[in-house]
């Protein structure tokens, strides 16, 4: 599955690309989301067997997922962006062996390459060890669809950016895991288009909390909000002053979502949530360590 908004160009390159998948997915489904340049007819003319679907007012990427992933067929799910893809031919054939390996997981993440054969982070390297992760990006996700059905899944209201995350805690907070996987690697060329760095700031730092006041219980929810936000205070304080006087933008947008948040509050259990938390600093590659501590409800 593909969400694209404006991006023909680094779409048409991606799905040129899967073009050389063997075997090829049984099925792919791209959502133009409130597209207004040449991307409906480039897929509709070019790519005639994919299935294309269209929010005519764009819904965010985040609710575009959720669509594809309630109206897509497969067992499993390949999550890519416009501007992602496998760099391995035999990318199915040999997730098909890390799925049979793997039962206890319900999202596999890989290796994002990006310009200058560049990565995320040294754990997030091909180099680094196998293990299971506390979040994942849906450019290179691969996804237990029945699974997804059963939880909460994306929240639409994120429009874009933190979904994965939070997604990744209902996961370990169920009793399955989200694992890294070095051995297989994504291409991510991380097009320009529709990036704007304050606004993605704004977005991910409102939607961190937006999790936190759905997810985290009582009566550690006060605390754990309060550090994300100072967290990413911090973190705008790095990028300069124009960016620090402007973070009351998003605590007032996260402000209008909080009724929202608390009707559609579904708190997790304090031991899960602390257990994912760590996760961050201390990655787990043991199956019983993670069945220590994510025991299935």
């Amino acid at each position: 599955m593909i969400t694209t908004r404006n991006r023909r160009d680094d779409l048409q390159l991606t799905l040129t690309r899967l073009q050389s998948l063997r075997p090829y997915p049984a099925e792919v489904m791209v959502c133009a989301d409130g597209c207004t340049d040449d991307t409906v007819a480039m897929v509709t003319e070019q790519h005639p067997s994919i299935t294309l679907i269209r929010n005519e007012q764009g819904q965010g990427s985040v609710a575009s997922r959720d669509r594809m992933l309630r109206q897509l067929q497969g067992d499993w799910v390949l999550s890519i962006d416009d501007d992602s893809y496998p760099l391995d031919d035999d990318f199915f054939a040999r997730a098909e062996s890390l799925i049979q390996a793997h039962p206890e997981v319900a999202v596999f993440t890989f290796p994002e390459q990006r310009d200058g054969e560049v990565y995320t982070s040294a754990q997030k390297s091909p180099t680094a060890p196998s293990h299971y992760a506390a979040a994942y990006p849906n450019c290179a996700a691969l996804m237990d669809r029945s699974f997804y059905l059963q939880q909460p899944g994306f929240p639409p209201s994120f429009f874009h950016m933190y979904e994965e995350t939070d997604y990744s805690l209902q996961c370990y907070a169920a009793g399955r895991g989200v694992w890294f996987e070095s051995s297989l690697i994504f291409r991510h060329h991380l097009s320009a288009a529709q990036r704007q760095p304050v606004r993605r700031h704004h977005q991910n730092a409102r939607n961190e909390l937006w999790s936190v006041w759905r997810r985290c219980p009582w009566p550690w929810l006060p605390a754990v909000a309060a550090f994300r936000v100072w967290r990413q205070f911090r973190y705008a304080c790095t990028e300069g002053l124009g960016w620090a006087v402007r973070e009351p933008i998003w605590w007032w947008a996260a402000l209008r979502g909080a009724p929202d948040c608390w009707q559609r509050r579904q708190p997790v259990s304090w031991s899960r949530y602390l257990a994912w938390m760590k996760l961050a600093r201390q990655p787990m590659s043991q199956l019983g360590e993670f069945q220590n501590a994510f025991a299935a409800p």
